[in-house]
């Protein structure tokens, strides 16, 4: 599962990142609705992030969103401060420095409680068929 997430944040983020430098080229035009059908760096963002969300959707219907989630979410703010610096030269403080840092041990500390949790769980692993009308229910305690 985690891969597949790093995969989808890298995506999702590429297409922020290009949908910044189609808003860069276009400037001032911007207020013009036409503009943004123009710019082909805001096309490829945004063709990138509908890939993205389609990745996204498969990995929703095969894991708990508690675990997946905050792991893109982290991922995303690691990633888009990091793109931000090499990109457009944005400052990175020590402060911030120290947010990813406490982000990434975050990230760690979900994805390991998750590998724990599914180690314990008597239930189907994720990806697994159901017979059609069960539902998925997370494992108790889980929240």
């Amino acid at each position: 599962m985690i891969l597949i997430i790093i995969l989808i944040t890298a995506l999702a983020n590429l297409a922020d990142v290009l949908l910044k430098i189609g808003a860069n080229h276009a400037g001032r035009s911007l207020s013009s609705p036409l503009a943004i059908f123009l710019t082909p760096w805001i096309w490829m963002g945004a063709l990138l992030g509908i890939a993205a969300m389609a990745m996204w959707v498969y990995v929703l219907g095969r894991h708990h969103i508690s675990h997946a989630y905050p792991v893109f979410v982290g991922l995303g703010f690691i990633n888009v401060t990091l793109a931000s610096w090499f990109y457009f030269h944005e400052h990175i403080s020590a402060p911030r420095l120290a947010g990813i840092a406490m982000i990434l041990a975050g990230i760690v500390t979900v994805h390991l409680s998750s590998l724990a949790s599914q180690a314990a769980s008597p239930e189907k692993k994720a990806g697994e068929k159901r017979p059609a009308g069960e539902a998925a229910t997370p494992p108790e305690g889980n929240i």
